[in-house]
């Protein structure tokens, strides 16, 4: 197998990390890696790259999500969702529905987050969330987030569910904080499930159990996602064989992209004549090419 994409369907309970031994287990795949980690809660969309579709990973991690999630009113835990430890508590709490909507509606935009205790941000080399698990007092910056689009989708006085198209380094489990506080009740996420990561829709998903299936059929081919169309948001050139065999020893392929404009600093891909990948690129703004990683 030369590796591709697996769009799982990840389910509730476990970690991204324990899914990615899943999978590679059930590919027979030792080299297997996550685009965007979900938390164990959540269910849905985490691409997961294998043999050397590895290689683009961090290529992935960097698009836009989107997700459905359900907010409960009434308690607010240390996580910020249901699994937590509750923090604190108010029987028959609740928001109306137009102050909901209208918080809602005004998620749009580009504005400063503070990430939850229970993250994977480091500090001072240690994971936010082992400290915070340890009890010690976790102070992250605020980050620029931004959100692209943001639904109501339904409201009760138990709590809401609604639809939100974010950008890398987004939480929703802040998020539940943050309305609480302006609603002046305690939240938590209840449900949430990402129903895209970057070109990755839900329909492309497949279930742990469809994926061994087919592993044990007709094999894995017919799910995994070649590395070119898993990177098809970027510009591409397809180069002849001798640019190919020229990156692949680590020289500039500058002499082969004469014409090739997608800007400075911007990200491309080179294939071959046969549309397989061979590298992504990138050119400063004095017009030089260099090789940003081979595939």
């Amino acid at each position: 197998m030369t590796g591709g994409v697996i769009v799982l369907d990840k389910p509730g309970g476990i970690t991204s990390f324990r899914a990615v031994q899943l999978v590679g287990r059930i590919l027979h795949e030792k080299k297997c890696g996550h685009a965007g980690t979900l938390d164990p809660m959540a269910t849905g969309v985490l691409p997961i790259c294998a043999g050397r579709a590895t290689k683009i990973a961090g290529y992935l991690t960097v698009q836009d999500k989107e997700y459905d999630v359900s907010f409960r009113f009434g308690t607010s835990t240390d996580t910020g969702d249901v699994t937590g430890k509750t923090v604190e508590e108010i029987a028959g709490a609740s928001a109306p529905e137009s102050v909901v909507r209208e918080a809602v509606s005004a998620l749009v935009g580009c504005w400063m987050q503070t990430p939850p205790a229970f993250s994977a941000i480091k500090v001072a080399g240690t994971r936010s969330y082992t400290l915070a698990r340890k009890g010690e007092a976790v102070e992250l910056a605020p980050r620029e987030v931004t959100v692209t689009q943001s639904e109501m989708l339904a409201w009760s006085p138990e709590g809401f569910r609604m639809r939100i198209a974010c950008s890398k380094g987004f939480y929703v489990r802040s998020l539940s904080r943050d309305l609480g506080a302006r609603f002046e009740v305690p939240m938590a996420v209840a449900t949430l499930r990402r129903t895209r990561c970057g070109p990755f829709e839900v329909s492309d998903a497949v279930t742990l159990e469809r994926l061994e299936e087919a592993v044990k059929t007709d094999g894995a081919a017919g799910l995994m996602i070649p590395v070119p169309r898993a990177l098809a948001h970027l510009p591409c050139r397809v180069i002849p064989q001798p640019a190919v065999e020229a990156v692949r020893q680590g020289r500039t392929p500058g002499p082969w992209l004469a014409g090739f404009e997608p800007g400075a600093g911007v990200l491309a891909l080179l294939a071959r004549e046969d549309g397989d990948a061979v590298a992504l690129v990138s050119r400063d703004p004095a017009g030089a090419w260099s090789i940003i990683r081979g595939i």
